[in-house]
């Protein structure tokens, strides 16, 4: 799929158009333009590759690690990526019990498109993922946290305590966030989460 606008976005949240679709249906020109906001948005170490990152993803098999992703992107008539995030379904352990979150990631906005609206829409669709499909809640790192508590998300106590594989990377921000639907289950402030994989 190729995402483009008739249209120059408007600057009013409630009236973003976010398009939302399974990356294995992206196509390749849609993937570098999400891609391209990410490395803007996110400087990391010289030679880090994140349309080739984001290709492998793409092409892997599903685990219970990441499954189901997706993009919520917004994008100018030029095909342009102004703002784009990630879902995908992971299956953690609370306390040794298996529960399925939905995972948010990459949330970012291309520096001349900040400050109308596109990061809290992109948020407000990926969330829109829960209640089908049996999912109930999201879980997420953020260095912003009042952002998203402002979008309706929650803080997880610092008293949780988090274990990775032999290997993974933790979440790479402090203050771990939750949004939930009123169906999910709580998580007790003392849990032990198996994160089964890198954070995220």
């Amino acid at each position: 799929a190729d995402f483009k606008l008739d249209s120059p976005m408007p600057s009013d949240e409630s009236a973003v158009a976010v398009a939302t679709s399974p990356t294995r249906a992206l196509s390749e020109a849609a993937l570098r333009a999400v891609a391209t906001t990410w490395s803007v948005a996110f400087p990391t170490a010289p030679g880090r590759d994140r349309f080739a990152e984001a290709v492998r993803r793409r092409d892997a098999p599903p685990t219970d690690a990441l499954s189901d992703e997706y993009v919520h992107g917004v994008f100018d008539a030029d095909g342009a990526c102004l703002a784009a995030c990630r879902t995908f379904i992971r299956v953690l352990r609370v306390d040794g019990e298996p529960r399925r979150v939905l995972a948010l990631a990459h949330v970012a906005t291309a520096p001349a498109a900040r400050g109308r609206g596109y990061g809290a829409a992109i948020v407000r669709s990926a969330f829109e993922r829960l209640g089908s499909d049996g999912l109930v809640e999201s879980i997420f790192c953020t260095g912003i946290p009042d952002f998203y508590l402002k979008l309706g998300a929650s803080t997880l106590p610092a008293t949780l305590r988090l274990e990775y594989p032999d290997g993974a990377k933790p979440f790479h921000d402090s203050t771990l966030l939750r949004y939930a639907l009123d169906s999910a289950a709580p998580i007790p402030p003392t849990a032990v989460i198996a994160v089964n994989g890198d954070g995220w």
